[in-house]
């Protein structure tokens, strides 16, 4: 996140960040004391990310399941970043970003600029924001089904 802002800062991008530090409170203070050129807002801890969602126009971060459903479901656009670091069960959703169009993958933050500005093109942020929008994430309620069904096929097992 550190380099993150960094290279946005030195950009010429004009832009308003928000930085969701969680529980990292050393991030959080070292991020509030930088004096930068942009304005931006951090927050640590917080019940409040559908509101901090709701102000934003796409988000960076990690392309792990919690943090992208919270940014699709709120249309927003994502740039995460795929390399030999990412979680393996994170991996696929890179790929996954790439497929639907929802947004941009980097192999390195260091093109975060790059990728802010790619993002930040009329007709891309259009068409990212159009094919989030699209989505229809249902899988929460699909659980539903699929565990009463398993409990069904142990309940005729059990008969059996």
């Amino acid at each position: 996140m550190l380099e993150i802002a960094a290279r946005l800062d030195k950009s010429d991008l004009d832009l308003q960040l928000i930085f969701i530090c969680g529980r990292n409170e050393r991030l959080a203070r070292v991020l509030r004391g930088k004096k930068n050129r942009l304005r931006f807002f951090v927050e640590g801890f917080s019940a409040q990310i559908p509101y901090y969602m709701s102000l934003s126009d796409f988000f960076i971060g990690k392309p792990g399941p919690g943090s992208l459903s919270e940014a699709l479901l709120m249309k927003l656009p994502v740039i995460v970043e795929r390399n030999g670091r990412t979680l393996p069960q994170e991996r696929f959703n890179a790929e996954w970003i790439v497929d639907k169009q929802v947004g941009i993958v980097l192999s390195s933050f260091r093109s975060i600029e790059r990728a802010v500005e790619e993002m930040l093109s009329a007709a891309n942020l259009e068409l990212y924001r159009a094919n989030a929008a699209a989505l229809n994430n249902r899988a929460v309620f699909e659980c539903e089904e699929i565990l009463r069904r398993i409990a069904e096929a142990k309940q005729m097992q059990a008969i059996v």
